[in-house]
């Protein structure tokens, strides 16, 4: 399939310190696709439980653009640059089918959602069947010593969450 300088590619864009909201916050008001990986927990301070928003990511922010865009994002105040390619210097281009499952991933888990740079061997490919999940698709995988699903994001490693084997099956 060929591209063109006009199709949208999910991108990474890397902000200052302690800028991924604002710089999301602009996208949006510009009516450009983002997304900002969040994930709520709880923490106990002076005895109170207290729901806090958690970065998954620390500055980064995911821009949904064309090429063309990339001079308009890249010029935005608080942003750095964009998640480069060590071999070419091009800006990382993350698959559609990648960034729909992670973002799925995020937006439905209860569980936390844990995300490694290690290298996690290749697990049996299923689909979630039932549960919070369900519909989701990804790798069945065994990480200290309990099932996970796991999916592979180019260039940041894996995001994966714990999951009862009994709610998979098998892709067909």
């Amino acid at each position: 399939m060929e591209t063109t300088d006009s199709d949208k590619h999910w991108y990474v864009v890397l902000t200052r310190t302690n800028s991924e909201r604002k710089v999301r916050d602009y996208f949006q008001l510009q009516e450009v696709d983002t997304f900002l990986p969040v994930q709520n927990r709880v923490i106990e301070r002076e005895g109170k439980r207290i729901e806090r928003e958690r970065l998954l990511l620390p500055r980064m922010v995911f821009v949904h653009i064309s090429r063309q865009e990339m001079a308009a994002v890249r010029s935005t105040l608080n942003v750095y640059d964009f998640l480069r390619d060590r071999s070419t210097g091009a800006p990382t281009c993350i698959p559609d089918a990648q960034m729909a499952d992670f973002r799925y991933m995020l937006d439905y888990s209860q569980d936390q959602v844990i995300l490694t740079g290690e290298s996690i061997p290749k697990g049996t490919r299923v689909v979630v069947a039932k549960g919070d999940l369900q519909g989701l698709r990804g790798e069945l995988v065994r990480y200290n010593n309990k099932y996970h699903i796991l999916v592979r994001i180019d260039m940041f490693g894996s995001a994966m969450v714990t999951i009862p084997a009994s709610y998979v099956r098998k892709e067909k």
